[in-house]
């Protein structure tokens, strides 16, 4: 690839099906979904905090607006 100069990205997700069933186990396991996450920021934060997750220091990031 570098001889022609490309460069390729990609991302991977569960399903819906697998997210569902890990919302399941989770639940049924009582698991306290609040130790999951490392970070809680307000939406209009969401330019910092994407560049802190993009640095690749921390955990993996998701943005939930509420």
């Amino acid at each position: 690839m570098s001889s022609r100069q490309l460069s390729t990205s990609g991302s991977w997700t569960f399903s819906r099906n697998g997210r569902a069933e890990c919302a399941r186990f989770i639940a049924e396991r009582r698991i306290d979904g609040g130790s999951l996450f490392t970070h809680a920021r307000p939406l209009e934060e969401a330019v910092e905090t994407y560049e802190l997750f993009d640095a690749q220091t921390t955990g993996q990031g998701v943005l939930i607006p509420w």
